[in-house]
């Protein structure tokens, strides 16, 4: 007999189901920082002109001065910016787009259901978080 313990098949059809979701996780997350460092200018060109449209706003409500012809021009300026972000973006969110239906499927209804035929319970909302859970999630960053 070898070393290797047998573990059931319904364990290791879990644990695979969980690989799996966990493989379309890491890859989702890779696509997306893909996607922040090719718009990184966009995103910030559409931050820029929020801001320059909220001090304005923010000069009228202090000031009372009539700022409608340049927050007009901005605006007109941040609907264009967005549609440039938007169109640079979407064949990121085209890659994105199965691995998203992918995790929420695996997610809300084959990991449940595998968890229920292993352990012979429904999974149930929990509302407590475990104290092992909270003292790792507390930790200070270093």
């Amino acid at each position: 007999m070898s070393g290797q313990s047998q573990i059931p098949e319904e364990v290791a059809g879990l644990i695979n189901l969980v690989a799996e979701r966990w493989g379309y996780y890491f890859g989702k997350r890779v696509v997306q920082s893909e996607l922040m460092r090719a718009t990184a200018v966009e995103r910030a060109r559409v931050r820029s002109i929020g801001k320059q449209i909220s001090a304005l706003i923010s000069k009228y409500l202090s000031e009372g001065e009539d700022v409608r012809s340049e927050v007009a021009k901005l605006q007109g300026e941040l609907a264009e910016a967005r549609q440039v972000l938007k169109q640079k973006s979407a064949p990121f969110y085209e890659k994105m787009r199965p691995l998203t239906k992918a995790l929420s499927y695996l997610d809300k209804t084959v990991i449940p259901k595998a968890l229920e035929e292993v352990t012979g319970e429904k999974v149930t909302p929990r509302f407590q978080v475990s104290d092992y859970i909270l003292k790792a999630i507390s930790k200070p960053r270093k």
